[in-house]
């Protein structure tokens, strides 16, 4: 049986190479097949074109690791991580999809209301749908802004909000359909267009240097009560509950990398402001942040500097220690991420255009830590940065992938598959790769 799902898999990958996908050649996705450069089986778990996953660090899973949430056309859906077999949400098309908490089986998605601006401006109604009674209720009501993450205990929403604020680059609805975000376009010193990658950072700088007030605020699930977390005219973003601590929350000052100690970390009643990384070098970098899954490490991409040395760091929030793991230039990653035993990682890659503009980057990783200890040397301390290194193996050829469109990966709660978001076939689908190669 499985010599023949990968026979059929190879026959279907064949029709859908980078080659054809490049030349616009229209093609099915293929649903189930090994690729054929790494020899990982590939599952689509989406049927619609533009589908989507959540944001890489957003917790899609059930606690009991069977159903996954994502995102399509007509609504939300839930894939049975056993079977693939995809089951709509009634009601939810045009819904955002949120999250599920770490400890229930109640999905969270908001419906935004109707009428002029952009929708973050606008009113939303948060809901929670019981998975297995299929019972939904509304949570809470929103004036303005975003719902981010959730409590530990389920007992905050976590928001922020800005007010005044202008989208980053005018965008229409096929760029936020096909690629999450707006088509970024800016011109050079020399009056040429900038590519993706440039324009955007002109866009991010512009930003950055424009003060709006933000909040970043919680919601009581109980009472209804609006609080205020950390308020600022800087640029707030990735806010994000510990997945253990229900009044520890991380969020990030937005803007050009190089210019911002980014990583913070808050307690609800706004006490504890805690710097987790500071830039030591000129052009170092740090960003894109996420909580392992016991809470207990707040992992991030670290640059020393920009484009030249990359690392996938850690800092141990009951200690202080920093862990930093070396990966190559072309295994740098628009996103990492880790599975919940918290030693496997994995990266999405990234495009020759990107900030480490690696010759042969498109693909998507898996990351297994190796220790690096000299034997003739008897002195270690936790004191100092501990370096290790990151042993790397290729699941997913993303050559004909888009990087427009983030691949936004995370592990399965059973860590046997990764789940991402591509169009390496022309339209935007879910998939999942198996980790562990047949008969390995």
């Amino acid at each position: 049986m499985i010599a023949r799902r990968t026979v059929l898999g190879l026959t279907a990958a064949a029709l859908a190479t980078p080659a054809f996908a490049r030349q616009g050649v229209p093609v099915t996705p293929p649903k189930d097949w090994i690729d054929p450069k790494t020899g990982h089986r590939i599952v689509r778990l989406s049927e619609e074109g533009g589908s989507k996953n959540l944001y890489f660090h957003q917790h899609g899973y059930t606690p009991q690791g069977d159903k996954l949430a994502i995102t399509t056309p007509s609504g939300i859906a839930l894939v049975d991580l056993k079977t693939f077999k995809l089951s709509p949400v009634p009601n939810t098309k045009g819904a955002d999809l949120l999250f599920f908490p770490r400890g229930s089986r109640r999905l969270y998605y908001s419906l935004t209301a109707p009428g002029e601006g952009l929708p973050a401006d606008r009113p939303k109604t948060i809901y929670a749908l019981d998975i297995d009674s299929g019972k939904t209720k509304v949570v809470g009501q929103l004036a303005q802004g975003q719902i981010a993450s959730v409590s530990a205990d389920e007992s905050l929403l976590l928001g922020v909000v800005t007010y005044g604020g202008k989208p980053l680059q005018p965008n229409t609805a096929d760029d936020r359909k096909r690629f999450g975000q707006a088509e970024y376009a800016a011109n050079g010193p020399d009056g040429k267009p900038l590519s993706f990658a440039k324009a955007k950072g002109v866009r991010m700088t512009e930003r950055f240097e424009t003060p709006t007030p933000m909040e970043i605020f919680t919601l009581d699930l109980k009472t209804g009560e609006r609080k205020v977390v950390h308020a600022s005219d800087k640029w707030l973003g990735h806010a994000q509950f510990s997945p253990t601590d229900p009044t520890l929350v991380m969020f990030c000052h937005e803007g050009p990398w190089h210019r911002v100690d980014r990583i913070w970390t808050i307690r609800t009643d706004g006490s504890g402001l805690t710097k987790i990384h500071t830039r030591t070098m000129n052009f170092e970098i740090a960003g894109h942040e996420f909580f392992s899954a016991d809470g207990k490490w707040i992992w991030y991409d670290l640059q020393t500097p920009r484009g030249q040395v990359f690392w996938i760091a850690g800092h141990e929030l009951a200690t202080g220690r920093k862990l930093y793991r070396r990966v190559e230039q072309n295994e740098w990653s628009v996103h990492y991420n880790v599975a919940a035993d918290g030693k496997l990682f994995a990266g999405d890659g990234g495009d020759a255009d990107m900030v480490a503009h690696a010759p042969d980057g498109k693909w998507l990783y898996v990351f297994r830590p190796e220790t690096i200890r000299d034997a003739a040397t008897q002195f270690y301390t936790d004191d100092l940065i501990t370096v290790d290194k990151m042993a790397s193996e290729r699941l997913v050829d993303m050559s004909a992938h888009d990087y427009r469109l983030e691949p936004n990966l995370s592990f399965t709660p059973d860590q046997k598959w990764i789940v991402f978001t591509s169009n390496m076939h022309g339209q935007n689908h879910v998939y999942a790769v198996e980790v562990d190669k047949r008969g390995a």
